[in-house]
């Protein structure tokens, strides 16, 4: 569970109070900001643990404000917009700017609560970058006239989720009892589940839900050492460059000895 208040922006009070009264319901501190300029300086002072940031406000917007964590180099939480505007440029320049994740406004404060969850306890602090690249790719090809609308596309798709399930645990099933307890079986197995998930995943808002895709994925093998994976999602980037993460993803799992680069001095 990540400690650190999260951080809302919104230029409507009354949103701000109810988004407030779900963080809280949580057991987590909000802080509230009306503008960019004063979430902007609560980033620096108080260090959330996430940011909840509508859009579309006078002065500088959303983007304006996630874009200036990262060049500031305060953006080190995941980032959810709210939006009001069902247009597929939202999701571009959400992505472009740093955001990790999208709800349109008027949704149910079940969705949100269900997303704040997410963030603050799988682990991960941020969108991978691979799966921004590819989401972006994905969003830059959709027609305006062909987008149906920013809910639709970021609602689970339980098909990417079955299929990539089945595949995963079809593999994992081959494995000894005790597969996973060594630090080594986990990285192969986050870049196995990497390169089936990408595989599965057909548009840009299957890619936005890949960090939630690998977490129920992992949690529903119902080992021992399950809830012990969120320290590797939390490091995810540093992981998906290490060798063993890449080269395992792209075979069935195996034994961690019988990979071809395995030696004798492969840390477990």
């Amino acid at each position: 569970m990540k400690e650190g208040p999260v951080l809302l922006l919104d230029d409507e009070p009354v949103v701000l109070q109810v988004h407030a009264a779900a963080v809280r319901q949580f057991g987590f501190e909000a802080v509230l900001a009306e503008t960019a300029e004063e979430a902007l300086l609560l980033a620096r002072k108080r260090s959330p643990a996430l940011v909840i940031s509508d859009v579309q406000m006078p002065g500088e917007g959303g983007f304006d404000f996630i874009q200036a964590l990262n060049e500031q180099g305060l953006k080190t939480m995941p980032a959810i917009y709210l939006t009001g505007y069902n247009d597929i440029d939202i999701v571009r320049g959400g992505l472009r700017a740093g955001g990790d994740d999208f709800i349109i406004k008027g949704s149910s404060v079940e969705i949100l609560r269900r997303r704040i969850a997410f963030w603050m306890a799988s682990g991960f602090n941020e969108l991978p970058r691979e799966l921004r690249r590819r989401a972006l790719i994905k969003a830059n090809a959709v027609k305006g006239d062909a987008f149906t609308g920013i809910k639709e596309h970021f609602a689970e798709d339980t098909g990417v989720l079955v299929r990539s399930r089945t595949r995963f645990e079809d593999e994992f099933q081959s494995m000894p009892e005790g597969y996973g307890k060594r630090l080594v079986e986990r990285v192969c197995m986050l870049g196995r589940l990497s390169n089936i998930l990408i595989s599965e995943s057909n548009v840009f808002g299957d890619l936005v839900r890949f960090p939630d895709h690998m977490d129920q994925i992992l949690r529903h093998l119902d080992t021992p050492w399950a809830k012990d994976m969120w320290p590797l999602f939390g490091s995810f980037e540093e992981w998906a460059t290490d060798k063993r993460f890449v080269l395992a993803g792209v075979e069935p799992l195996k034994r961690y000895a019988e990979y071809d680069w395995f030696s004798e001095e492969t840390p477990e």
